[in-house]
């Protein structure tokens, strides 16, 4: 399995493509005649798209990462416009995060594609020094994301921006991930690979701080 960042026109279009599959079989969105999935997150400098494919070339799977970090300007994410009233994402809000957004996979994921994302995801934490991890999945999903990764619930759940289904609000520190994932090997190693990958990428959006200096 492969991973990109979608920076370019035809990957985002892929990107867009198997969100529209995904959510389309699922009931969670309208019919599109364009037949691509994309909202005004995707329009920002930090907003991240990852994309995963076969050996093969077949899109597997994709999730956007929302940066947000005050202190160089970067301070919107569609979590903050579901909780952003809440006491516990005001709270991270004011210290940084990441936000997983839009995760879905193509008939043929398995499932380590969904640790390759997460792994991408904590990564991007750690290349950006955020302090926070934050997710919304569907409330049926939750659970996986607790056990699996030690994310903990901070918030009833509510109705998601753009999908016709209920979420609930998630979050760990990345500190407290690196040690919930201590023992788990395949969270680690796809950590610490997608980690390498990033930094040896010319590709990713520099902080405004960073591009001012």
């Amino acid at each position: 399995m492969n991973c990109f960042i979608a920076n370019t026109p035809s990957l985002l279009d892929r990107v867009y493509q198997l969100r529209y599959f995904c959510y389309q079989r699922k009931g969670a969105i309208e019919q599109s005649p364009e037949e691509k999935f994309h909202d005004k997150f995707d329009e920002l400098r930090n907003s991240i798209s990852v994309l995963a494919e076969s050996e093969t070339g077949e899109a597997l799977a994709t999730v956007r990462i929302s940066v947000v970090k005050p202190s160089v300007g970067w301070g919107d994410s569609p979590a903050q416009h579901v909780f952003g009233d809440h006491p516990c994402l005001q709270a991270i809000a004011a210290e940084s995060y990441v936000e997983a957004s839009r995760l879905c996979f193509g008939p043929s994921a398995r499932r380590d594609s969904f640790v390759t994302l997460l792994g991408h995801m904590a990564a991007l934490a750690e290349y950006y020094e955020a302090d926070w991890l934050v997710a919304c999945p569907r409330v049926e999903h939750s659970e996986v994301y607790q056990r699996m990764f030690g994310f903990r619930p901070l918030a009833a759940p509510r109705q998601y921006f753009g999908v016709n289904f209920q979420t609930q609000l998630l979050g760990i520190r990345r500190s407290e991930l690196a040690e919930y994932v201590r023992a788990a090997r395949p969270m680690k190693n796809a950590w610490a690979n997608a980690l390498e990958r990033l930094i040896k990428s010319a590709t990713l959006p520099a902080p405004i701080a960073c591009r001012a200096a």
